[in-house]
């Protein structure tokens, strides 16, 4: 299990949900006491902790200006705490969205900071004692797996080589970096809203056991790739035109997509690697 520790209630702010459901607490002494509660109750049963989710771009931050130093902060707490309650546990820092703003906008919905920068702005800020395995994602959009085309302001599978870069250059070499979320969006025609890039149901199928290879066979510092998602629970997203539900290996009533029975073959076909990642 990866366990992401996310979304704090509304009571535990006191502008409560009007500052957005994903926002951090007022107080990050209290975000350290419910890690200390959570990972005492999990001792020696859950391992790997991830520290929030896509911090550096909104909705996840809140409607609060992205900062990387309060990020920083927010982490550093809960690690010491999770350190606290169990020493064998694993963090994994919030995993990053890729994004090229180079600095925050006053309105919400375009309030973001480019991953990179991001990055060197925790180490700057000392975060690297605090977590264990860099999380990032790693989304196809609008091109496949195999695109080795490389620029900090465009955005393909090959993301994770920028971030393997920052990491190295600041002494993490020996960090791997797991992947939070990885997949290509198989949205119709009819859905107007392609901002996660379109591929057909076949394209998908045959892209997402590819991006699994290209990692084993190419990236030695990679460790876990997860595929988002297996399902949702119902078909909301479909009646409210959302793209995010055509990234589903199943559909709510389990009707399985070509990616499912794809990754399903690749998983039984690949030969195990052991990386440090």
């Amino acid at each position: 299990l990866i366990v992401r520790v996310s979304t704090p209630p509304a009571w535990s702010r006191a502008q409560g949900d009007e500052v957005g459901t994903f926002a951090p607490p007022d107080n990050y002494d209290d975000f350290g006491d419910f890690v200390y509660a959570l990972v005492s109750r999990y001792r020696g049963r859950i391992t790997y902790y991830q520290l929030w989710n896509e911090p550096n771009i909104y909705p996840e931050w809140g409607t609060y200006a992205i900062s990387p130093e309060d990020y920083t902060r927010l982490l550093k707490i809960g690690a010491t705490r999770a350190r606290e309650a169990d020493p064998n546990v694993v963090i994994i820092a919030g995993a990053l969205a890729s994004t090229i703003a180079l600095q925050p906008a006053a309105d919400p919905p375009n309030n973001a900071l480019n991953d990179l920068i991001f990055l060197q702005r925790m180490y700057d800020a000392g975060a690297a004692p605090y977590f264990d395995i860099m999380a990032m994602q790693a989304y196809g959009l609008w091109s496949g797996p195999t695109d080795r085309r490389m620029h900090p302001r465009v955005m393909n599978f090959g993301r994770p080589q920028f971030v393997r870069d920052v990491m190295v250059a600041n002494g993490d070499a020996n960090k791997p970096i797991w992947i939070s979320e990885m997949a290509w969006n198989a949205v119709p025609d009819a859905v107007a809203d392609k901002r996660f890039g379109q591929v057909s149901p076949e394209q998908q199928a045959r892209y997402e056991p590819m991006a699994y290879q290209r990692a084993l066979e190419e990236w030695p510092w990679a460790g876990v790739v997860n595929t988002w998602y297996f399902k949702r629970a119902t078909d909301e997203w479909f009646k409210q035109g959302k793209p995010e539900a055509y990234f589903r290996l199943a559909d709510p009533d389990f009707t399985l997509q070509p990616v499912y029975d794809s990754l399903k073959a690749y998983i039984q076909s690949v030969q195990p690697a052991l990386y440090p990642g």
